[in-house]
């Protein structure tokens, strides 16, 4: 595995995106409460997926999936008691907000840090790999939920086109 050589501050910012893309699909529609918390938990679950992936190839990737296993070995949380803890900060983030729009402002904010560190630190492709693997986890929590309202994105996928539109400004604002 690659060593990349990030500060902590940085590490931290990349490790928050994935949650970060979480919180600004989950507030870009209205949805009923049920719904909003199956998606909630549905993302926290992807999250946790790829942190038992085995199959990385992207060396990037295999040192932040290491990095996020890292900080739960630290916290002694295993299983699924690690998916309520990721669970709980996330709905902390979002409690903490004055309304919803602030939410997916302080996501597209924080992809915004995120590209300044990939255009800094990374090289084109490193970068363009882990942009991709941070948009296919967004991907998938907007396929969580099913709404009738639903469109085709890329892939033949069907996501709701109001998170459709959050998926494209989430890439915009990864774009170096």
């Amino acid at each position: 595995m690659v060593h990349y050589h990030l500060s902590d501050s940085e590490l931290s910012i990349l490790m928050q995106a994935p949650l970060q893309a979480i919180m600004a699909l989950t507030l870009s529609d209205k949805i009923d409460p049920v719904s909003f918390f199956k998606e909630v938990q549905a993302g926290i679950q992807i999250i946790a997926a790829e942190q038992q992936r085995q199959d990385i190839s992207n060396d990037l990737v295999e040192f932040l999936v290491a990095s996020f296993n890292a900080v739960d070995d630290k916290k002694i949380v295993k299983d699924e008691k690690s998916v309520y803890k990721k669970e709980i900060e996330l709905l902390r983030l979002i409690q903490n907000l004055d309304n919803p729009a602030q939410g997916r402002q302080q996501a597209i904010a924080h992809f915004e840090k995120v590209a300044l560190i990939m255009a800094n630190k990374l090289t084109a492709a490193q970068a363009s790999e882990f942009k991709t693997w941070l948009m296919s986890i967004a991907r998938k929590v907007a396929k969580t939920v099913e709404e009738k309202e639903a469109i085709l994105c890329v892939g033949g996928e069907r996501v709701n086109y109001v998170e459709a539109f959050m998926i494209k400004k989430l890439e915009h604002a990864l774009t170096l």
